[in-house]
């Protein structure tokens, strides 16, 4: 796709506008009789591509408007989570070789003891966070390479959960107009049943699997595989700013 349209936008913000709107795609191709089946399917798939691009951007901020409340039911955001002593998502042995790996690579000249963490949790977050953006970043800069890849797959997996929750609530809105109009469709003589079945499909695909638990899990899933690739990255001998875990705020 080049350079314009990337994995990322492709999978994470046109792939949930794609799904929100295919309902109002079926409920057209209900009117439209099955002999002209192909400018159903190269009209209605032009016009959701078309749409899903558009709103590309718009998908993007619905999502990014729930992560905040998101990370906080969920006790904050996962990497940051994540590097915590007190969370037991790795064990200690492991947090430890990942803790030791940040300070190789500069990222801070050293991080929270557990001490530190519980005489003050906020701060220890802040050092937290900036491991979390500079091995997020780093990330993006490695996606190409193994095991970055895969990394690169798990967050384009959670930004198309995380953005399909976003407009979940348009998506349920779009399902239902389609299917009055899918059903309407029947009263005059047409028989969309193939359409009405996929409508319902995508009605419990939204109502079902796009929830918060869904978007946790991806979240997760993509905060240990980014932790868990720390070691992949290769030492720079440019050090650039750092923060200490007892540096003054």
């Amino acid at each position: 796709m080049g350079k314009l349209i990337d994995r990322y936008t492709l999978g994470a913000r046109v792939a949930p506008v794609a799904v929100a709107a295919f309902s109002l795609f079926l409920a057209i191709s209900a009117w439209i009789p099955f002999s002209q089946w192909p400018i159903k399917l190269l009209g209605g798939s032009a016009l959701l591509i078309m749409a899903a691009f558009v709103l590309a951007q718009v998908t993007r901020d619905a999502g990014k408007a729930i992560e905040e409340p998101l990370w906080a039911s969920w006790g904050g955001p996962p990497t940051v989570r994540m590097l915590r002593h007190r969370d037991s998502t790795f064990a200690p042995g492991i947090k430890s070789l990942i803790h030791r790996r940040l300070v190789e690579l500069h990222v801070v000249d050293n991080m929270p003891s557990e001490a530190d963490e519980e005489q003050d949790p906020e701060h220890a977050d802040e050092i937290y966070k900036l491991c979390s953006d500079w091995l997020r970043n780093k990330a993006l800069e490695l996606k190409s390479k193994s095991p970055f890849d895969v990394v690169h797959s798990e967050n384009i997996s959670y930004g198309f959960r995380r953005n399909t929750l976003g407009i979940k609530p348009y998506g349920i809105a779009i399902m239902v107009a389609a299917l009055a109009i899918t059903v309407a469709a029947f009263f005059f003589g047409r028989q969309p049943l193939i359409e009405l079945c996929a409508i319902l499909l995508v009605g419990a695909y939204l109502l079902l699997a796009v929830t918060p638990n869904a978007v946790k899990r991806a979240a997760d899933e993509y905060s240990k595989r980014l932790l868990n690739a720390v070691q992949a990255i290769p030492i720079s001998k440019n050090v650039g700013p750092k923060r200490q875990s007892g540096e003054a705020r």
